[in-house]
């Protein structure tokens, strides 16, 4: 009973821990020692990371597009200069303030992220496949 507890503990410490986050991309220690389970969920895990990003990437893109979105753009600015002169309390200010509406600095509608994610995902689920082949993993 002794020496399992040991060796569980130690092949505990021993496994690196799984990549949490979908921008970070997984390292052939952490493939290697994956059995076909856990490689199959870390590819379902990359696939879903991998649609979510292409999701988002179009969801940018349509309100890049989109000519109220470049109103709300505008009305921001005007909405930060007129606080930088002093007008905070003017009427004008707050009809600015209401067409740009809250700005939203969540990754889902950051570009650059969302490559980020996508690029990783991709090369994720590349690297999951070549071990699953080597392992001969019945997919």
């Amino acid at each position: 009973m002794k020496k399992l507890l040991i060796c569980a503990t130690v092949a505990s410490l021993s496994f690196p821990v799984l990549a949490a986050d979908a921008t970070t991309k997984l390292s052939s220690t952490e493939l290697k020692a994956m059995d076909c389970a856990t490689l199959s969920v870390e590819k379902a895990d990359a696939k879903r990371a991998l649609d979510g990003a292409d999701k988002n990437i179009a969801n940018i893109n349509a309100r890049a597009q989109d000519p109220s979105a470049k109103v709300s753009k505008w009305a921001g600015i005007a909405s930060g200069a007129m606080g930088a002169f002093g007008k905070g309390d003017s009427r004008a200010n707050q009809v600015a303030t209401a067409l740009a509406g809250p700005e939203d600095t969540s990754d889902a509608n950051n570009l650059e992220a969302q490559q980020k994610v996508k690029s990783v995902s991709q090369t994720n689920m590349e690297n999951i496949a070549v071990y699953q082949k080597s392992k001969k993993c019945k997919i």
